[in-house]
Order: structure tokens, then sequence, then C-alpha cells
């Protein structure tokens, strides 16, 4: 399979996991008619707030969550492979929260999960800080994913500035990164579409980066302005920051292509 068609869903979340579901489910079948191979969806798909309590009390386990369990109907029913970018979870005998991606085959089957390794730990003004270590266990694995024998990177939002990250999976071979983000308005301003890009010229790889949008709970804002960044950096599809539907077909030759031209993937 040389030719890949993606679907990337960037959606206003809310902070109740019920209404995410139905929000995802309509846009999924609004998506059908395009055919998609895979169909990917941001970071916090199942529940988005600034209510650190809040999200404690209402986050789910990943056998209860509503967004998971409809993503595994949906796959199966329709034979298409759903990359839900990330899902905010309650673990079982754990104090932390998890922000894990899955990779749903065209059966409805988990066949992969990826814990975010980088904590979003930043101070970017007086007004807005994020400390989510203090909220959530980071992951340790790298981890990809594969359809038809094509590899996909997993990584979510903040692993976007850990560029060694990126040249590990492509060490792996990958041909495609996902980076589902819910990235915030000031830095997505300034940084979002450039380190999409450079992780793309880098390794040369496709960057699949599905971003939430709007204004969510307790005054939580997201940048969106969804992306997909070919392997010499071009940007093939995007978004603004509202909710959209990004239809794309790529191929997959570009990439090796793009590696004969610039081997830098050897040299080190």
């Amino acid at each position: 399979m040389n030719k890949l068609k993606i679907s990337q869903v960037q959606f206003q979340a809310s902070h109740i996991p019920t209404l995410n579901a139905e929000i995802l489910e309509k846009s999924f079948n609004n998506i059908l008619k395009f055919k998609p191979h895979l169909i990917c969806t941001p970071e916090c798909s199942n529940i988005i707030t600034n209510d650190k309590n809040y999200l404690i009390s209402n986050a789910p386990y990943q056998n209860t969550c509503p967004v998971l369990k409809m993503a595994k109907d949906f796959a199966k029913k329709n034979k298409v492979t759903i990359n839900l970018g990330s899902l905010l979870l309650k673990v079982k005998n754990q104090r932390k929260l998890v922000n894990r991606s899955y990779f749903i085959n065209n059966n409805g089957v988990i066949e992969k999960t990826y814990n975010k390794i980088h904590m979003f730990d930043v101070k970017i003004n007086k007004k807005e800080k994020h400390q989510e270590s203090s909220l959530f266990q980071a992951g340790i694995k790298i981890t990809y994913a594969k359809i038809n024998n094509i590899k996909l990177g997993m990584t979510i939002c903040y692993d976007l500035r850990f560029p060694s990250l990126y040249r590990k999976l492509a060490k792996k071979d990958c041909a495609i990164i996902l980076v589902p983000a819910a990235f915030t308005r000031p830095t997505g301003k300034d940084h979002w579409e450039i380190l999409n890009r450079s992780r793309a010229i880098e390794n040369n790889v496709f960057i699949v980066a599905t971003g939430m949008c709007g204004n969510h709970h307790m005054n939580r804002k997201t940048y969106g302005y969804s992306l997909l960044v070919d392997p010499w950096g071009k940007i093939v599809n995007t978004a603004k920051n509202k909710p959209s539907i990004l239809n794309s077909t790529i191929n997959l030759l570009e990439v090796k292509k793009i590696r004969k031209k610039i081997p830098s993937l050897k040299y080190e």
C-alpha cells in the first residue's frame, strides 16, 4: 500500500465524556464517504478542563470510557483504523491519571497504546501555567503502530518539543508520526507550525498533527490549526481554530524518495 487516506477530526471537546463520544461519532459518520484508512483525533478527546479536581473526579477508567467504547465499536462496524489522540484516564491502584493514546485496528481491537512521555510543566505567562506531572504519570516507552506494514510513530502534544523522540521513531523506520495535541493559544501561535514542519524535515516523515480547538470548561483555551505535513516540510492540509475535518491522501513513496535525496538519517 503506497497511498494512505487519513481523516483528522479537530473538535471543541467538552468536560463531559459521554458528550464527546456523541460529537466524535457524528464526525466519524461524516467522514465515511471519504473512505479513510485512518481517522485521527486530538489530545484530551474524552475530557478537557482547567479544573484539576473536576478532572480527578470525572476522568473515567479505560473500561468505562464512552469515547473508547464508541471508537472500538465504530472501527469494527466500519472497518476503519482509529487513533484516539489521547484519553485522560484513571488507573486502578494508581494516584495519578494517564494521558494515553490509542491505536484501534479495523477490527475494533486496541493494537497499541502510548502514554505521553514528556509532561507539560511550564509557566507561559503570569496567567497561564501548567504542571502536568502533578496530575499525570509519565510514560516511559517509545511506541509505534502499523497499518499494512506502514509504521506510524505515536507521540502526544508536548512531545513535539523533544526532537530525540522523533529521531528514534524515524530510526525505527516510521514513515508517519502522529501528533495529537491540545496546544495552548500563545505557544500555538508562535511554535505549532514551525515545530511540526521541523520534525517532518529533520526525519523525512509525514507529520499528522491533529489539534483540539476552541474554548473549554473553566476557561481552558486550545489553539486548533491541525496540520498534515509532508516529508519535505510542506503543508499538505490545514485547519483554522474551529471544528473541522481534514481529509488527505498521502503517497508513502515520498518518504523513500526524500530519504534518498537527503539521507541524513543514515549519517548519525
